[in-house]
């Protein structure tokens, strides 16, 4: 980073804006998804718990007489006749059991309620702005039922997409609604990006700084080697650190990096005041461990004991890690959009995961599993003709926790009738990850791959413990891992921050340019001016690209993004007319690997096979309306992209006019059909990538060889995309 030469830039205009805006819409916590009364009920919820949790840690070590079997409690050799006599009263306990310490801790308590009571008051003033804002502004009214988030407009559910759409004007001539309310106060429109910026600007740095390595989140353990590392606790430190806390973060206000962090010369004040704050803030959580962890505990304890009790089995359920919720999203991809691509990447996962054994483990988890059975059949039948075995000691406690890990070591089993390919099941993976390093791949195979994956999709029990640990592990990680970045995180903000106006200061890489921030190695050397340090990873800004605009079909690209997408479509074209029978051809390629999704998507793309080369009709221009707004799924407020296909003859689809015409045929509502058509991009992109660095690995090995440079041959060592519009594509 400390090689980039480049500072802080205006996209439009260098002058910095006046007092910050008025932001009339704002984003509720993605925990809150819901309306007014949700979103409320939410936050009252939360303070109630806390109420709880801490008022019962604090009676708990203080009023109980929890050895009341034993010297020297007042109970010993005394009958207890009912549970009342183990609970001190509140005015006694504090009178006799009270002392510095569980003072210390009531104010404490006493702060953290008080924080939570004016958090619960400001979440409901901009709640009540929201709905005021979605009633009166926007005519959009609330359902009658009890979810306030899902609105109606003549009877009709609207999605998120409709509702960005009114925000830019773009359904009923709504565009006075920016004009009258003025949201981006020195731009007469508000576009598809406005909106995304003001609801993820910082969700999209946090992308970027991952995606860069900016963030040391790898650690090395001894025993257990690389182990990437983000719980919630951490990530909610970083965003604090970094983003939100006017006093201790670069920004002194959402949209606001504060004016010594734009400057060069600044850097080296910038990275010691930031370096200060990473510091106090890792001392303070250090101080706070054994509070934090006492209080990890009692909420472990609170919302998992049940299932824990009841259900053993969701320990070794595989999960999304907080990591992975970060490196796989898109840039300006919402919530609601992450979680769906998510939700259909799991299934694939777990077969994935599922398709590794280690022959040791399967041994000892069977003879466990004999044992445990054994045991745990054994008191119980004992059990059903003699109830008075269930009075002892501990013979529950061994039922109990036998079948509870039981369960958890079914799951180290494989099932002996279950024959997969790793390969296959990773391009599944991938069709709707979209984000993968290289060898994931060609080497999906291995137990290495294997295990880096098991770092975005771990055992939910893995999760628990990252999250009862994060009170230990994340001092050291500000401490001595964070704070020896601060200069390369300045540099970043620095780099990578641009002013828009209307918006405030954003991400560069969230602008989605690939002049900026292509890299050649996705979309070809004539499109993108980035050098290495400023090409985003991974096909980040390309696959980002192709998701918003599937995503936003009335968005309007920079220019050289748009001169990408529609190279991309020519690309898919020329592929698709070639002979669908070479192995080298990616367009056929990423059709085999969709058809493997499931029954829906094999039809879809048995449909395309015949309407390319059967010359079946493409659908008629009538079809826009009734049939297509009739075939949308339920929950609306969490469908991607519209629920159906823009008028007008607008078409998006990255991989052909087949897709919308399959649709007739398939089944597939439009939200379905977009999904499959963003999978077919990620795919076809990824084979264009990966037959690109084939080539470059078999130059280098030529070369290596021979010891002179090969004939520049284009046709098989540019990347396909670097082929001009029109030109023919010979594998």
């Amino acid at each position: 980073m400390n090689s980039l030469q480049t500072n802080y830039q205006a996209l439009v205009s260098d002058e910095i804006e006046g007092p910050h805006e008025s932001v009339i819409f704002h984003v509720a916590s993605e925990d809150s998804n819901g309306g007014y009364a949700c979103i409320m009920l939410y936050y009252s919820i939360g303070g109630l718990m806390y109420f709880i949790i801490g008022s019962s840690f604090i009676y708990g070590i203080n009023c109980i007489h929890f050895n009341f079997d034993q010297p020297p409690s007042p109970y010993h050799n005394t009958t207890v006749t009912s549970l009342s006599q183990l609970f001190i009263p509140v005015s006694q306990c504090v009178a006799e059991n009270f002392g510095v310490i569980d003072w210390f801790l009531v104010i404490l308590f006493i702060l953290g309620l008080v924080y939570r009571v004016y958090k619960c008051i400001d979440r409901n003033c901009k709640a009540r702005e929201i709905r005021q804002f979605f009633e009166l502004n926007m005519k959009i009214p609330k359902c009658n039922n009890m979810k306030p988030l899902l609105y109606v407009t003549n009877g009709t559910q609207v999605s998120w997409s409709t509702v960005a759409q009114r925000l830019n004007g773009r359904v009923n001539n709504l565009r006075s609604v920016q004009h009258e309310q003025q949201m981006c106060v020195n731009n007469t429109d508000l576009n598809e990006l406005d909106i995304s910026h003001r609801i993820l600007r910082t969700t999209n740095y946090m992308v970027a700084m991952v995606n860069k390595s900016i963030l040391p989140l790898k650690l090395n353990i001894w025993f257990l080697g690389d182990w990437v590392y983000l719980s919630s606790q951490l990530r909610q430190t970083l965003v604090f650190l970094l983003f939100t806390s006017s006093f201790m973060s670069p920004f002194k206000a959402p949209g606001k990096l504060k004016e010594e962090f734009k400057k060069r010369e600044e850097r080296l004040n910038c990275a010691n005041q930031l370096g200060n704050m990473i510091l106090l803030a890792g001392v303070v959580s250090l101080a706070l461990v054994p509070i934090i962890f006492s209080w990890s505990v009692l909420s472990f304890l609170l919302d998992y004991s049940g299932y824990m009790r009841l259900e053993p089995g969701f320990l070794t359920v595989r999960r999304w890690s907080e990591y992975a919720k970060i490196y796989l999203r898109h840039f300006n991809e919402l919530d609601h959009e992450l979680k769906k691509r998510l939700g259909r990447a799991a299934k694939p996962s777990k077969e994935y995961m599922r398709s590794f054994s280690t022959p040791l483990v399967v041994l000892m988890a069977k003879f466990s599993l004999k044992v445990l059975g054994s045991v745990v059949a054994f008191f119980c039948f004992w059990g059903i003709f003699k109830e008075q075995l269930f009075t002892l000691p501990y013979v529950l406690v061994i039922i109990s926790v036998g079948a509870a890990l039981f369960t958890g070591l079914s799951a180290c089993v494989p099932d002996e009738n279950e024959v997969s390919c790793p390969n296959e099941l990773m391009q599944k993976v991938v069709a709707e990850i979209h984000y993968i390093p290289d060898n994931f791949k060609t080497m999906a195979h291995t137990t290495k791959v294997r295990n880096e994956f098991s770092h975005l999709f771990p055992y939910t029990i893995v999760i628990l413990l990252e999250e009862l640990l994060s009170p230990l592990v994340t001092p050291y990680i500000l401490i001595c891992r964070l704070r020896p970045q601060a200069l390369e995180i300045v540099d970043f903000l620095r780099n990578f921050t641009v002013h828009v106006d209307g918006v405030g200061d954003v991400c560069s890489f969230a602008l989605m340019d690939v002049s900026r921030h292509g890299n050649p190695q996705w979309l070809g050397q004539g499109l993108s001016k980035a050098d290495q340090v400023q090409q985003a990873e991974d096909g980040k800004t390309e696959l980002s690209a192709l998701h918003f605009a599937l995503m936003n079909p009335y968005w309007e690209p920079p220019a050289a993004t748009g001169a990408f997408i529609q190279n991309f479509k020519e690309q898919v074209t020329i592929a698709r007319d070639r002979c669908p029978g070479l192995d080298s051809n990616p367009y056929y390629n990423s059709l085999n690997s969709v058809s493997t999704m499931g029954s829906k998507y094999a039809s879809l793309v048995n449909s395309i096979h015949r309407s390319t080369h059967q010359s079946y009709p493409g659908p008629s221009t009538s079809f826009s309306s009734d049939l297509q707004r009739s075939r949308v799924l339920t929950k609306l407020s969490e469908a991607e992209g519209p629920p159906y296909y823009p008028q007008n003859g607008i078409w998006t689809s990255m991989t052909g006019n087949e897709m919308e015409g399959s649709l007739v045929q398939t089944g597939l509502n439009p939200i379905e059909a977009r999904a499959a058509d963003m999978s077919l991009s990620a795919l076809f992109l990824h084979e264009v990538h990966d037959k690109h660095m084939g080539s470059l690995r078999s130059q280098s090995e030529s070369r290596s060889q021979s010891g002179s440079q090969r004939r520049d041959n284009g046709e098989e060592e540019s990347p396909l995309l670097e082929l001009k519009i029109g030109e023919s594509y010979v594998p």
